[in-house]
């Protein structure tokens, strides 16, 4: 025989699924969130400084004129610091890669040397 749960009390059935549609909630507001981090350290690094102008509006320059395909940006996730690249295809063989260490201060740091050389004098 079984027992029907007190009123207002869900099943076990009813709990297994509302387990998992809580735990189904958090994830998905922990891949929001990094995609949020993601998106403010793209925007960060791209309003530096850079010459006359920002290092975003100098990575389009750069695309254009050098007629590089745009390969957009990847991120990774390195402790508690966020590694941000930037790459364009030059060739079929080549690639032009620009990284920048954020770390969990917002704070940027050029870290391969086409990031380091791509504002200098």
């Amino acid at each position: 025989m079984t027992h029907a749960p007190p009123p207002g009390q869900p099943s076990a059935g009813g709990r297994r699924a509302l387990r998992a549609g809580v735990m189904l909630m958090a994830l998905s507001s922990l891949a929001a969130l990094a995609d949020m981090h993601e998106d403010q350290a793209r925007l960060n690094i791209e309003a530096m400084p850079c010459g006359n102008g920002t290092l975003g509006a100098r990575l389009e320059e750069e695309s254009r004129t050098h007629s590089r395909r745009d390969l957009g940006w990847r991120f990774f996730p390195e402790g508690d610091s966020l590694t941000v690249e930037r790459a364009f295809r030059i060739s079929k063989s080549m690639e032009a890669r620009y990284r920048w260490q954020v770390d969990h201060d917002a704070h940027i740091t050029p870290i391969s040397d086409a990031a380091k050389s791509l504002c200098a004098p």
